[in-house]
């Protein structure tokens, strides 16, 4: 029990250490789905692998914030969560394919809407929604 005890509290000194430092980390969640369309996406089986939401400050918009995890959800669609995003600051929600993503014509998709600002309270979620076009 005493092993268990002190493990536990070396385990919340490391969690607290990780999440002080660097100032990039926050207590603010973005979520959402990303529609996949019905036809004409050559990899439709795996295609929420060649996605991602990236949460950033507007001035560095490719330089992701939080934690973020795109997986496979029911009706064509992904869903997705970023976490650990700074509150109280504008910051820029996008969505982008990797470059492998094709559409059947052999073009890349397009991602709608365009990336927007939102502005995230402490402790609070804020949520966007995408749709993957082809065509």
């Amino acid at each position: 029990m005493y092993r268990i005890a002190v493990a536990a509290l070396i385990l919340a000194a490391t969690g607290c250490a990780t999440t002080s430092g660097g100032g990039r980390e926050g207590n603010a969640t973005v979520a959402g789905v990303i529609k996949l369309p019905q036809s004409g996406l050559s990899q439709a089986e795996n295609a929420c692998d060649q996605l991602k939401v990236i949460v950033a400050h507007p001035g560095s918009p490719t330089d992701a914030l939080g934690h973020a995890m795109v997986k496979t959800s029911r009706g064509g669609r992904c869903s997705f969560t970023v976490s650990g995003v700074p509150s109280n600051t504008d910051l820029q929600v996008s969505a982008v394919s990797d470059a492998t993503l094709k559409c059947d014509s052999g073009a890349a998709p397009t991602i709608t809407p365009e990336p927007s600002t939102i502005k995230m309270n402490s402790y609070t979620t804020g949520t966007r929604d995408f749709t993957v076009n082809c065509g």
